[in-house]
């Protein structure tokens, strides 16, 4: 029988998990003759794939103030990775969009985590089943909903 854990060795485990994942972020070249970090490729990666996305949305999307996304949007549109607009009802609100600098870099991006990530999982095997492993990140992709939905929740007024 598997070893249950008490909900703040489940948050300890997810803890170092993100360290361990982020220790490596550090800038890498991820085949485009540039180096980006980590953070920056899977904001952008996030923003390919949810197009005209504005600060506040991002900022409760990644739980990070409006501040700390701001900052990290400006040195990516400073690196010609993002554009913005401004969205049809609100001149004051900007929309972000990838460009095709920044379509290239993800695209790159995704084939090298398949690459080095890959080597992660295979690692996994020896210790897991596939079927644990998808079961794993399938409940990861749940507790990333859950956290946002807490954290729009809580920025309601709402805990």
């Amino acid at each position: 029988m598997k070893k249950l854990h008490p909900a703040a060795k489940k948050a300890d485990i997810l803890s170092q998990t993100s360290m361990l994942y982020m220790a490596g972020n550090f800038p890498t070249d991820y085949g485009t003759g540039e180096k980006y970090t980590p953070a920056e490729v899977h904001l952008l990666e996030y923003i390919v794939d949810h197009p005209g996305k504005t600060v506040t949305e991002l900022s409760q999307d990644f739980d990070k103030t409006k501040a700390a996304i701001s900052q990290m949007m400006k040195k990516i549109e400073n690196k010609g990775l993002v554009r913005k607009e401004d969205a049809p009802d609100s001149r004051r609100k900007q929309l972000y969009y990838a460009t095709e600098k920044g379509k290239d870099l993800n695209h790159a991006h995704v084939k090298y985590d398949d690459r080095v990530f890959g080597s992660t999982l295979a690692l996994m095997e020896k210790r897991c089943t596939a079927e644990e492993i998808e079961t794993c990140f399938n409940v990861l992709e749940q507790f990333i909903l859950a956290r946002r939905q807490k954290h729009y929740l809580s920025s309601k007024g709402s805990d």
